[in-house]
């Protein structure tokens, strides 16, 4: 089933106002802190990319700052052994690694390149909801932007780890980032092994191809994240 035109930009939305909100392209330790509460980690994330994707700066940058601020807010191990499901166990450690940095920089390429297209949004946080596994999703509304694609639902589920919430995955319009890319990622893994991921995931970032658009997997509101 091929997406609408309006899933494809709710999609984009997700990755590159939803998941960027929340901070999903780069590596810095500070972007969550100890003590801070679900609802606060979006939505000081959120405003802090706002005020990125608002300035005057050119796209590098802007892309560079987002990179300084956003995998802070991502449990990326988490999220790697969650997308790659029961196919982690034939990883060898150097593979996962391998995996966790071509993933990130394959989320960066593709919705990093998108970054124009997006800005004078808002986030609406609507409330908090308990999730099994001591889990909690941060629901939220996008609002307005120059995409004009309507009133995007997006729930961020976070799980606490050393005292600090991180997001380990954002169900846009009842679709799950997490099992979207985990359906597209065992497709070629079991036709190849983990080394034909890795290959693909390469080839793709070298290339500046990036991933597949979010599709309209298992859309039922809920998260793989259990």
């Amino acid at each position: 089933m091929q997406p609408n035109k309006r899933t494809n930009r709710m999609g984009v939305a997700a990755f590159s106002a939803a998941l960027v909100l929340s901070g999903v392209m780069a590596l810095t330790p500070g972007a969550s802190r100890a003590g801070d509460s679900p609802r606060t980690v979006v939505e000081v994330n959120a405003q802090k990319v706002l005020s990125i994707l608002n300035s005057g700066e050119n796209e590098d940058e802007k892309i560079k700052h987002l990179e300084q601020l956003a995998y802070g807010t991502i449990d990326f191990d988490t999220v790697s052994r969650l997308v790659l499901a029961k196919y982690w166990k034939q990883f060898t450690p150097e593979q996962r690694q391998q995996f966790e940095e071509e993933f990130k920089r394959a989320l960066t390429v593709s919705y990093g390149k998108r970054i124009g297209q997006f800005g004078q949004e808002k986030v609406v946080i609507l409330g908090e909801r308990q999730e099994p596994l001591g889990d909690v999703t941060v629901q939220s509304h996008i609002v307005g932007g120059k995409v004009k694609a309507g009133d995007i639902k997006v729930d961020y589920r976070l799980r606490q780890k050393d005292g600090t919430w991180y997001v380990i995955d954002v169900i846009v319009e009842g679709v799950s980032i997490v099992s979207s890319y985990r359906t597209q990622f065992q497709e070629i893994i079991g036709q190849g092994g983990p080394e034909r991921l890795l290959a693909e995931l390469r080839q793709k970032n070298a290339s500046g191809e990036g991933l597949a658009p979010v599709e309209t997997t298992a859309k039922d509101g809920a998260s793989a994240a259990e």
